[in-house]
Order: C-alpha cells, then structure tokens, then sequence
C-alpha cells in the first residue's frame, strides 16, 4: 500500500513538473518572439524618425513618417499597430524641441503558449521609440544634373572641401595639375581624373541627390522700388528691395549693400539680373541677393574686391545668391584675389552652368548647387563653420539622436 501511495504521488509531481516545464517552454518562445518583434518595431521607428525629420521643412512630417513605416511592415491603425508621430517630441531629454521628431510604434501581439496556462495573457503590447533631428549636412557642394552635367575642374586649381563633402549627380572630370580634397566625394556618374591627386577616392554609382535647399520660399517680386540701378563711379550705398532692371555695378564703382533681400527682376528689355564687374570695393553683409525668374543670370567678374556675406537668421540665413528655379540662364561668380563670398550660391535649375573662382577666400562656409558647375582658375577653398548661423548650415540632413 505505501509503495502505490508514493507511485500515486510521484505521478502528480511529474505531471505538475510537466505543466511547470510547459508554461516555461511557453514563456521562452513567447518572450523571445516579442523580443524579434520588439527589434523589427526599433527598426522601422528609427526609420520613420528620420524619414519624418527629413521633411520638417517641407511640413508633411506625419504623413512621411507613417509612410515609412507602413514600408517596414507595421501600418497605423493595422493589425494592431498604432503610430504616434510628435514634432516636436513629447517626451525625452529633446522634448519640446523644433526641428526633432518622435515616432512611437506600438503592437497589440497575440501571445503563443503563455495563453494556455491559467491567467495567462492572450496577448501583450510592444512598443518602440525612436527621435531624429534635422542637423548639418556633410555635403557643401552639389552639382545637380545627371546628363550632360557634372563638375569640371579646369586646369592647375587646388579645391579644398576638407570639412564636407563633393555630390555630383553627374560626371566628375579633373584637368591637369589639380587637386581635390575633401571629407568625401560621392559621384553618379563616372570620374575622368587628369589630374595630380583625388582624395578621398571618389565614391562611384551614387543614387543622385535631389535638391537640398528646394524647401526655400521662391518669390513674387511685385512692384519695383528701384528702377535700372547702374553705377560705374564713386561710392553708393544700396538698400534692400525689388530693383527692376537689375543691378549694374561696374567701372570703379565702390558700393555698400545694406543688409536685406534685394531682388532683381525685368523692366522691358533691360534685364540684367545682377552685374558686378568692378574693380572698385563691393560690401554687403546680411544679405541675399534674388534673381527673378525672367531675369538674365548673375555675373560677378570683379577685378576688385567682393565682399558678401549672407544673413545669420531668417528664411534665406545662409542663402547669399539664390537663382529662382524657373531661370535657366547659367552664371559666373568670381571675384578678386581678396574676395569673400560666404554663404550658399545656390542655382537649382538643371539646366544652369555656373562657374565659380574665388569664391572662398576668408569665408567661415561657402556652399554652392547648381545644375552643373564649373571651377575655372585659381585655388577655391570650401569652409564649413557654420557657428555663425542660428541653425547651422541651411542644408540639412536627417540623423537619429534618440
């Protein structure tokens, strides 16, 4: 009798061993899927924080976001899965921040095993956090067209970029005894190197780059303030506003540009757009300088000195020369030996050539996009201190923080 007692009990220990081993096993696979859940949840809030980051200056941060994720597998208000986008983050040591973007991403997740033992959940939410912010790009000079397109760099000319990085959507050709340096260059096309030394190696069959800047207001000139500005001699101070017909600055003109927006649009047939070429002293600082859409393009030659830098805040902070999209004209930017031109030359049109030299003499950052450019002579150096700027440099990139 006493062996069949200890046999009766030995079975129920083994049986509630087995229950107990069970609802461990359970709990095992059901942690462990939760966990593989929990990481394909991080993986798409941290892709949707960036992708909605990336479009804090175009305003349809929510939209993105929640796109981006539905393409990692989890769609707001589906099977489950609510995504909760906050711009700026309601939460965190960046809560209350502009220019950040909170993605929260949660999953109703039915339970496997761990539902069959006596209170056990049928089911558990899993939730994930990610926060990206809207800061520095690395890239400083951007040539925008695939084909024909590019950058070319004629002969014996130095480019410094050491602080950013070359993206040509184009081909990049480099002609005798020159040298490029920069932090990295990213190149679509294919690179034709003549030269002395690239550094570092281009990055080839890079996926072209869209237009960085293309949130920036465009402008309606409206009426005209000034009307067919020409100097040629003395000394003038100018002010912002809509200068019909343009602005001629030439001979031994010295002008003073007050800060501000001038804008240079038509009037009839003279239309000019902006003209420098003096050999006089040309200062504006604070200033962006807008180029209509029916003007002709800018042409800077000055055998002077050219001295301009752009505003610290504002719509256009960092925006010295600003071509409107519609203008196709290309346009030449050089300066004197002492010239400074600080701030984005920026000439989204594909079909613009701009030719630059001399441009960043003893400028803090100098960032130029443009359908193509052209590098004619002399040694060009591409700062990238943007400390001077309320918000860093106008051309962003979106980074995970959080």
């Amino acid at each position: 009798m006493r062996r069949r007692r200890e046999s009766g009990q030995t079975l129920v220990f083994v049986a509630l061993g087995m229950v107990m081993l069970g609802a461990i096993l359970g709990l095992a696979v059901d942690i462990g899927y939760m966990r593989f859940v929990k990481r394909q949840l991080q993986t798409a809030a941290d892709s949707a924080a960036i992708a909605g980051a990336a479009e804090v200056n175009y305003g349809d941060v929510a939209t993105a976001a929640k796109a981006d994720a539905a393409t990692n597998g989890f769609t707001d208000g589906s099977n489950g899965v609510t995504v909760t986008v906050n711009n700026p983050p309601a939460s965190g040591p960046n809560q209350g921040l502009s220019g950040y973007v909170e993605v929260l991403i949660s999953k109703v997740q039915p339970t496997f095993f761990i539902r069959i033992v006596p209170g056990g959940a049928t089911n558990s939410t899993v939730q994930a956090r990610a926060v990206a912010q809207l800061g520095n790009a690395k890239g400083c000079v951007y040539s925008l067209q695939s084909s024909p397109g590019g950058i070319q760099i004629h002969h014996g000319i130095n480019v410094t970029a050491q602080n950013c990085a070359i993206i040509d959507n184009g081909d990049l050709t480099v002609h005798n005894n020159s040298n490029v340096t920069a932090s990295a260059i990213g190149v679509a096309g294919t690179v034709n190197n003549f030269g002395l030394q690239i550094t570092p190696t281009p990055q080839r069959g890079m996926i072209p780059a869209s237009d960085p800047l293309a949130f920036l207001p465009t402008q309606n000139p409206g009426a005209c303030d000034f009307t067919d500005v020409s100097i040629n001699s003395g000394n003038q101070i100018l002010t912002q506003g809509v200068y019909c017909g343009g602005i001629r600055i030439t001979g031994s003109a010295a002008v003073t540009f007050n800060s501000g927006l001038y804008i240079t649009t038509p009037n009839g047939r003279f239309n000019p757009g902006l003209v420098i070429n003096s050999s006089g002293t040309v200062t504006g600082n604070g200033v962006t300088f807008y180029n209509a859409a029916a003007s002709t393009s800018v042409s800077i030659t000055s055998s002077g000195t050219v001295s301009l830098t752009a505003p610290t805040s504002g719509n256009y902070a960092g925006i010295l020369i600003f071509q409107d999209p519609a203008n196709a004209s290309s346009a030449i930017v050089e300066g004197g030996y002492n010239s400074t031109f600080q701030g984005a030359l920026y000439f989204p049109n594909l079909n613009t050539t701009l030719t630059i030299d001399n441009i960043g003499l003893g400028a803090a950052y100098t960032l130029v996009v443009a359908g193509s450019l052209a590098i004619s002579s002399h040694n060009i150096n591409f700062g990238g201190d943007y400390s001077s700027l309320s918000n860093g440099s106008p051309i962003k990139d979106a980074v995970l923080v959080e």
